[in-house]
């Protein structure tokens, strides 16, 4: 592995290609005007805008790995990235038909799959032990920034010039590339040997972790995928106020980031399922005020359960089983994860009809459906204490 550049510099080359990681963000404080551009379509239609990012992550993980094979992970995350900004680019001479808009979320998602494969790998390549922990501290307040960033950009830009403007925000990914290019080694093609430890199975324990996950996803991604509709239903404010309450979920990542080591050597086991129902008070305060301050206060408690939840579940995972076995573990618990996040629309939305049409009947089933995933999983830990303070 070439090793020439200073740790410091390929650190900070992985940290800014990690700002990409949350660009699924750019697109939630737009669907409220795409649902006015397209007004013959549902709500589960326009949101799928934005789930189907998530879906795609699940066949990409699968594929990543064989493009390691011919392409080095520096250049697999560079492509990741440049499909970013070509899936932002699609919307601007193509808009005319809602799947057109489909296209361009299914290449952005294809870009973010590299990236987020290729970021986690590069940090085990290059730092180890004390360093590597560090890192991923550090990647996981970056990831926040870099969301925070684009969402508020994304609400402002729509707010100034439309739907079609927000996608712009996509440019930042110009500078990340550059980065990238100066400060990340190329490094090698590497084709790995197989183990007798990389052939064994799944076990049970990591089957109900990953269910646990499906679960998480349908109802986390109402808060992202309804805010905008929600806001603009009730005359809360605009895109650029739907930015505001998504930035507001990135900036906590900032602080859950820095709290994880601690609140998992507190809570142990229970951290998983202590940060759901945190996420799950943080849905109903949406679901039952149309007080900014109070969406606000909500939005506050959905990104600290957010950050804690999510490198909290990755790393656990990967705790659970042999280290050969960790990048399928990682695979397991993301991919689970994000096609609960894609299956939301269909579940959540039809659910919530069966109560009320209002928009807020939606928040109020998913802070339900969290609160009882929330109580399984402190319940029935996925994880044995053991298991989760070796994740520091």
């Amino acid at each position: 592995m070439e090793t020439s550049k200073s740790k410091k510099v390929i650190a900070a080359g992985i940290l800014v290609m990690s700002m990409t990681m949350a660009c699924n963000s750019a697109l939630a404080p737009i669907l409220a005007e795409v649902g006015k551009y397209f007004p013959d379509s549902s709500d589960a239609a326009i949101q799928i805008v934005l789930t189907i990012i998530n879906l795609i992550t699940l066949p990409m993980m699968i594929i990543e790995p064989f493009f390691e094979k011919v392409i080095t992970k520096r250049d697999i995350a560079i492509i990741g990235t440049a499909l970013m900004l070509v899936g932002a680019l699609v919307p601007q001479v193509l808009n005319t038909e809602l799947w057109m808009l489909y296209i361009a979320s299914g290449i952005i998602g294809i870009g973010l799959s590299f990236v987020v494969v290729t970021s986690s790998s590069l940090i085990s390549d290059y730092f180890s032990g004390i360093d590597k922990s560090r890192i991923m501290g550090f990647q996981s307040i970056f990831v926040s920034i870099g969301g925070t960033i684009i969402a508020k950009g994304s609400g402002l830009l729509t707010a100034m010039g439309g739907w079609k403007t927000g996608y712009l925000v996509f440019l930042i990914t110009v500078p990340i590339i550059l980065i990238i290019l100066f400060t990340v080694p190329r490094g090698e093609v590497i084709v790995p040997e197989k183990t007798e430890e990389q052939s064994g199975g799944i076990s049970g324990s990591m089957v109900y972790f990953g269910f646990l996950c499906l679960i998480t996803g349908i109802f986390v991604a109402t808060f992202n995928t309804n805010i905008a509709m929600y806001i603009d239903a009730k005359h809360i404010g605009d895109a650029n106020t739907a930015g505001t309450v998504s930035g507001i979920m990135q900036v906590v990542g900032i602080i859950g980031g820095l709290l994880l080591g601690t609140v998992v050597k507190t809570f142990k086991r229970f951290t998983i399922g202590g940060s759901i129902l945190v996420m799950a008070a943080g849905t109903a305060c949406v679901a039952l005020s149309t007080n900014f301050a109070v969406i606000c206060v909500g939005a506050f408690l959905v990104g600290i359960g957010f950050a804690i939840r999510n490198p909290g579940a990755v790393t656990f995972g990967a705790n659970m089983v042999p280290a050969a076995q960790a990048s399928l573990a990682i695979a397991i618990i993301s991919a689970t994860y994000n096609v609960g996040n894609f299956l939301s629309a269909f579940i959540i939305n039809p659910l919530a009809n069966m109560f009320s049409t209002d928009i807020s009947m939606r928040f109020l089933v998913a802070a339900i459906g969290l609160a009882i995933v929330g109580i399984l999983a402190c319940v029935k830990a996925p994880v044995t204490d053991e298991q989760a303070l070796d994740a520091q």
